[in-house]
C-alpha cells in the first residue's frame, strides 16, 4: 500500500480511539477469569486486534464485533497450538501464556513478534512462571509451561517489562504473589482494575513498583465487561503532527495524565497546548527550541513510541537535539528514510543527533508502525514535491481510521492498494482509484 503526501498545516477535530496495548490484557483477563464470556467495549478496528481474535478462534473461541464492541465466547477454549506466523505478527499475543497458565495451569505458545525494532526477549515472562513453580522448556519456535503452581510466591523482575509484568499478573491469579520491579504503564494499572473489578484482592503500591495480587479467595465469573482506555500513543500522535504541521488541532477522549511526559517536552520546545478536562487542544509554531531527550524508564517517562515522531518535529528546532533512547535504541529505521527527504539527522554512540533542516518530498519506505506514523508527519511538513510513502498499510496495526482522521483535519493524503509508477504520480493523483477508508 502506498501513500502520497503533500504539505499541509492540519486544523480541526480528532476523536482518539481506544488503546490496542489496553485490548490484549483485557483478552487475557477474561480468559484467566475463566469467563466464558468476553465484552470488550470502545475496542479499535485495527489489524493487531483482528490478529489476536484469529488467534483466539485458533484456540476454540468464538467472537463477533458490533461497532466498537468485541464479544468473544470461550466455553471452547483449548490447549491447541496457535500458528506461528500469526501468533509472531503482533507482540500483544504473548499474553496468550500468562492467561492460559491462570486458567489451565499449562500454556505453549510460539516465540512473540511485533514490529522489527531490535531484541524483544521473553527472559523475564520465563523467569515469573519458574517463580510460581512452572517449569518450562523453550526452543526456538516454542515456549512450553506446566505444573502444579506455588499457592504463594514472589518474582522480582530484573528490568521493567510491561507484557512481562501483565503475564505475571495473569498466571498468579489463583495465588498469593508478590511482584516486584513492575511497569506501571497506564494499560497494566487497567489490567489490574480489570482484576479488581471481578473479585481479586490486588493492589499496585506505586512508590516501591510492587503489585500484591491474591486470588485464592475470588469467586468463578461466568462473564466479564471491560471498557478499553483511549490509546495515549495515537493521542501523542496526533500532538506531535499538529506541532510539526504548524497546525492546530482538538483532540477528544484523551486522559491527559497518560500523556503528560509528551505535553511537558512539546510546552518546552514552544508548542501552544491546552487542556480541558478529556480534551486537549495543541498549536504549533513555525520554530521550536532543541531538546535532550533521554528516554531510559517506562512510564510515566516519555514513551519510546513517540520516538520517531518527535524525531521529525525536532527537525524544526533552532538548534542541535538529541535523543537516547534507552528502551529500544535500534527503533531507527526512520532515520534512513528521513535522510532521503535531506534531514540532518544521525546517530552518534547511541544517540540520535537532529539538526535544523528543512526537508522535502521523496520515495520512502516504512519499516514498522511507529515509524509509519513518523514518516506520515515527515510528509505532511515536506516542501516542493510531494512524498511517496511505501508500506503504508503497516499504519493499520495500530491506528484505527487513520486516513479518514487525517482528511478531517484537512492534512492532503491518498491511499493507493498497489503500486504506480513513479512518472504518473507525480503527473498527479486525480486519475487513480484511492484506497477505501
Amino acid at each position: 500500500m502506498i501513500a502520497i503526501l503533500e504539505k499541509s498545516i492540519v486544523e480541526g477535530e480528532v476523536n482518539v480511539s481506544g488503546s490496542k496495548n489496553a485490548f490484549f490484557p483485557a483478552v487475557g483477563a477474561g480468559i484467566a477469569l475463566g469467563a466464558e464470556k468476553i465484552v470488550i467495549k470502545n475496542t479499535p478496528k485495527i489489524k493487531d486486534v483482528f490478529v489476536m481474535l484469529e488467534l483466539l478462534r485458533e484456540l476454540g473461541c468464538e467472537y463477533k464485533i458490533q461497532n466498537s464492541e468485541i464479544i468473544i465466547n470461550t466455553e471452547k477454549i483449548k490447549l491447541n497450538n496457535v500458528s506461528p506466523e500469526n501468533f509472531g505478527k503482533i507482540r500483544g499475543s504473548v499474553v496468550i501464556f500468562g492467561a492460559l497458565l491462570g486458567r489451565f495451569e499449562k500454556a505453549k505458545i510460539p516465540m512473540p513478534g511485533g514490529c522489527k525494532i531490535g531484541k524483544r526477549p521473553i527472559d523475564q515472562h520465563i523467569k515469573a512462571a519458574n517463580s510460581l513453580g512452572y517449569i518450562v522448556e523453550e526452543n526456538e519456535e516454542y515456549v512450553e509451561a506446566y505444573g502444579a503452581p506455588k499457592k504463594e510466591g514472589k518474582i522480582k523482575f530484573d528490568i521493567k517489562t510491561v507484557t512481562g509484568t501483565e503475564n505475571a499478573i495473569l498466571m498468579s491469579i489463583n495465588s498469593k504473589v508478590e511482584i516486584e520491579n513492575v511497569a506501571i504503564e497506564p494499560e497494566v494499572q487497567e489490567l489490574i482494575n480489570y482484576l479488581k473489578k471481578y473479585g481479586v484482592d490486588i493492589r499496585l503500591e506505586l512508590k516501591e513498583d510492587k503489585i500484591l495480587i491474591d486470588g485464592t479467595k475470588r469467586e468463578k465469573i461466568k462473564e466479564v465487561e471491560f471498557e478499553l482506555i483511549p490509546d495515549r500513543i495515537e493521542a501523542g500522535t496526533w500532538l506531535i503532527l499538529a506541532a510539526a504541521t504548524e497546525g492546530k488541532i482538538k483532540i477528544k477522549n484523551v486522559i491527559s495524565e497518560h500523556i503528560k511526559a509528551v505535553v511537558d517536552v512539546l510546552k518546552e520546545c514552544g508548542a501552544k497546548i491546552k487542556i480541558f478536562g478529556n480534551k486537549i487542544e495543541v498549536e504549533g509554531n513555525k520554530k521550536y527550541k532543541p531538546v535532550d531527550l533521554l528516554i531510559v524508564a517506562s512510564y510515566p517517562a516519555f514513551p519510546t513510541d513517540l520516538q520517531p515522531q518527535i524525531s521529525v518535529m525536532l527537525l524544526k528546532a533552532e538548534g542541535k537535539s538529541r535523543i537516547k533512547d534507552n528502551i529500544f535504541p535500534e527503533r531507527i529505521s526512520h532515520i534512513r528514510e528521513l535522510k532521503k527527504m535531506g534531514a540532518d539527522i544521525s546517530v552518534e554512540n547511541g544517540e540520535i543527533i537532529i539538526n535544523p533542516s528543512k526537508i522535502h518530498g521523496a520515495e520512502i519506505e516504512a519499516k514498522d508502525l511507529r515509524s509509519t506514523a513518523a514518516l506520515v508527519i515527515a510528509g505532511l511538513v515536506a516542501e516542493k514535491k510531494q512524498t511517496i510513502l511505501k508500506n503504508f498499510e503497516l499504519i493499520e496495526r495500530g491506528y484505527e481510521n487513520f486516513v479518514k482522521k487525517l482528511k478531517n483535519v484537512n492534512a492532503k493524503i491518498e491511499v493507493f492498494e498497489d503500486e504506480i509508477r513513479k512518472e504518473e504520480i507525480i503527473k498527479g493523483i486525480s486519475n487513480y482509484v484511492p484506497y477505501s477508508t
